[in-house]
């Protein structure tokens, strides 16, 4: 006789790299100035970033963006009245407890807008063994139970199949950044990351 069982267990990890996005926006009536001011900027928080120990290859530019800006005035909303540059600066911060530093830095050398913050966990190894050891060890408990219930032993395993989930980016957003960037100099919790598995085990129970 077969007795199927299904395990399942969950194991947690402290982060160990952030991830920040910083807005730059920049308005100016002309073409030139909008774009020299937002490249101004973007240096000035990279110096201050980088100042801090932040490589230089770990602040990225993403979703850069140049457009013109039209007249709200009734039958002039077709005249350009000036230009704005949205560009995005992603800075990977390898030492959580930098992470407050990296935003009050950016925010205090002109950057509009922290868009978003992503906890993550560089080695994912050691946490994926630990939550298999328990999704393992919850099927052979209730796999116990159910054997001497039924006055059987567990003399085999005929098969097993597992399946391991992805540790996801603990993620700040909204009213969360809004709330952070009015008082970057508060240090930032990471708090934990968490990894769930589950198995599949058939055991072969004693005659």
């Amino acid at each position: 006789p077969i007795l199927s069982v299904d395990g399942r267990g969950e194991a947690t990890t402290e982060p160990d790299m952030a991830t920040v996005a910083v807005g730059i926006t920049t308005h100016a009536a002309d073409a030139a100035k909008a774009q020299n001011d937002n490249a101004w900027v973007a240096g000035e928080i990279q110096k201050s970033i980088t100042a801090l120990g932040i490589a230089e290859k770990d602040i990225q530019t993403r979703n850069y963006s140049f457009r013109p800006t039209y007249r709200e005035d009734k039958g002039r909303t077709n005249e350009i009245d000036g230009y704005t540059v949205d560009n995005t600066v992603i800075v990977t911060v390898r030492d959580v407890k930098l992470t407050g530093k990296v935003i009050d830095a950016a925010l205090s050398h002109g950057a509009n807008e922290i868009s978003s913050l992503d906890f993550s966990a560089s080695d994912t190894r050691g946490v994926r063994k630990e939550a298999l050891k328990n999704a393992i060890a919850d099927a052979r408990d209730k796999a116990d139970v159910i054997a001497k219930g039924l006055g059987k032993r567990i003399v085999g395993i005929q098969n097993v199949s597992e399946s391991t989930g992805y540790i996801e980016a603990r993620r700040f957003g909204g009213n969360m950044m809004l709330a952070m960037a009015k008082d970057a100099a508060t240090p930032v919790a990471p708090g934990s990351l968490s990894l769930s598995a589950s198995v599949h085990i058939d055991f072969i129970l004693s005659e």
